[in-house]
């Protein structure tokens, strides 16, 4: 059988972290004050499409539903030596219906109903920072996110459309420092050593384990970045390198990996036009043994890579905003060889709101129960446990130029339309080893070619201004998304609907 490369997306994994004044709006510990709060409670009502997943005719099968989540922050100290916390509470599926899909591999767990379980509290950050002479230290539990969020994204940055709900956590030991001109010299160089939580394929639960096996994964990180960070000029540039060594639960597969991540964010001023421009391009060299090919027994090599970039216009006189956005990831032409070349985006980076995250995240999890069914096979191959990546983007082109306008304050529209391929044959694992090893996808049917489709995305979002000293800010954010899958990829067109009502401070 085909070994399931595709399901190693080994890129959102290896974590870093770019300076500590570059983080989210919503969410900003503020040195200055002794005590700081922040925060927001999010309720997401959605009327997610119903599609047929695979060849057994598994379908979605999930009506209108109701999340929620209350992230809420604090920090508290010196100027010098700071405390600070992070929590994500209530999470999950709040009212409504389940996913028809018998699996519990999700992580977003669609297939449950309830927001008092164990998986309805995650720390975020849990940490103390400060300094000590030129070199500035963070201790403790953290999220990570660099530059735009390809390979590392701390889910705190608002998607251009759809929701984020993970975050790469954590438990870090990281020492900064500005060592030019006394440190006036905006140049951050900065090592890490990390203690991986949770990211796309690793997810360490301790507590609560009744056997080894039950940990999850044992992921160790060693990391090192220089950065540029003009924060007065709005100018950024970067480069870090990251060594990851992984156990899996059965103490047996390892994966020993580097990934090397650049980052260039520059804003340019002239007149009434303010044009940003901004890529990030990343490798990812190394072996694993997570998955296997019958050419290759005891693992495989990895050799991915994968861009992105954005130009955003915005001028006075004009009231519409463009932006323009596109990607390439890698994609595995031969999965039956000894070299990986398949690259996945992070989960929490957005291509769209449909195709991947609603669409291709269902495909996947129905795929993974197709090969754990032991009508099919006696066992599952090795490595179908990464197979669930709750829609990241992987092995594909995009390219989305986006319409914004913003009226009045208290008002944002957004207009995009979404065009991808794959960067390998459309195929689904199971229906393809059934195909002889020719591609098909996951209805069974035979494909021959590239293209994904197309998508139309729209958003309107009212309020998010302050409203009181406190600088509560309310928003109520309406979103559409409607995929008009290609021929290869079964055809049709899926919508999903969402609601967001949200209230940050």
């Amino acid at each position: 059988m085909s070994p399931l490369l595709a399901l190693f997306l080994a890129t959102a994994a290896l974590a870093a972290d770019d300076d500590a004044d570059d983080k989210p709006v919503a969410f900003v510990p503020s040195n200055k004050d002794p005590f700081t709060t922040w925060g927001e409670l999010r309720l997401i009502g959605a009327q997610p499409p119903d599609l047929v997943l695979n060849s057994d005719g598994q379908m979605l099968g999930q009506d209108f539903h109701l999340d929620s989540r209350l992230r809420v922050g604090l920090a508290a100290g010196s100027p010098v030596w700071r405390f600070s916390t992070e929590w994500d509470l209530f999470e999950g599926q709040l009212a409504g219906d389940t996913w028809d899909i018998p699996t519990d591999e999700d992580r977003r767990e669609r297939d449950a109903m309830g927001v008092l379980r164990q998986g309805s509290f995650d720390a975020r950050r849990l940490a103390v920072n400060g300094r000590l002479g030129p070199i500035g230290i963070e201790a403790g539990l953290v999220t990570s996110h660099w530059g735009l969020g390809m390979v590392a994204n701390d889910g705190a940055h608002d998607p251009t459309f759809g929701r984020n709900d993970f975050g790469d956590r954590v438990i870090r030991l990281r020492l900064g420092s500005r060592p030019f001109g006394g440190g006036k010299v905006p140049l951050i160089v900065a090592v890490a050593a990390d203690r991986v939580i949770e990211d796309e394929i690793g997810e360490w639960t301790p507590l609560g384990a009744e056997t080894p096996e039950d940990r999850g994964q044992d992921a160790w990180q060693v990391i090192g970045s220089v950065l540029w960070n003009d924060v007065a000029k709005e100018q950024k540039a970067g480069l870090y390198g990251v060594w990851r060594y992984q156990t899996e639960a059965d103490g047996e597969r390892v994966t020993n990996a580097a990934v090397l991540d650049g980052y260039w964010d520059w804003r340019f001023v002239s007149g009434e036009t303010e044009v940003r421009a901004a890529i990030e391009a990343a490798t990812i060299l190394g072996h694993t043994s997570r998955a296997q090919t019958y050419t290759s027994r005891d693992g495989v090599k990895v050799r991915s890579g994968g861009i992105t970039g954005l130009i955003e216009v915005d001028n006075d006189q004009v009231p519409v905003e463009g932006l323009l956005r596109g990607g390439w990831a890698s994609g595995d032409g031969n999965a039956d060889d000894g070299t990986l070349h398949d690259f996945g985006y992070d989960r929490d980076f957005d291509v769209g709101m449909v195709m991947f995250d609603e669409v291709q995240g269902a495909i996947d999890a129905a795929t993974w129960t197709q090969l754990n069914d032991s009508s099919h096979s006696g066992s599952p191959p090795e490595g179908v446990d990464a197979l669930v990546t709750e829609g990241a983007a992987s092995h594909m082109l995009f390219v989305q130029p986006v319409l914004i306008s913003e009226p009045v304050d208290w008002l944002e529209l957004k207009l995009g339309w979404l065009a991808a391929w794959s960067t390998r044959p459309v195929s689904q694992p199971f229906s393809t080893y059934r195909n002889g090893g020719n591609p098909a996808n996951h209805l069974g049917n035979p494909t021959s070619g590239y293209k994904l489709g197309g998508e139309l995305d729209w958003s309107v979002k009212v309020g998010d201004e302050p409203l009181s000293a406190a600088k509560l800010r309310p928003a109520l954010l309406v979103q559409g998304g409607h995929y008009f899958a290609s021929e290869d990829m079964g055809g049709g067109t899926h919508s999903l609907i969402m609601a967001t009502g949200q209230l940050r401070w």
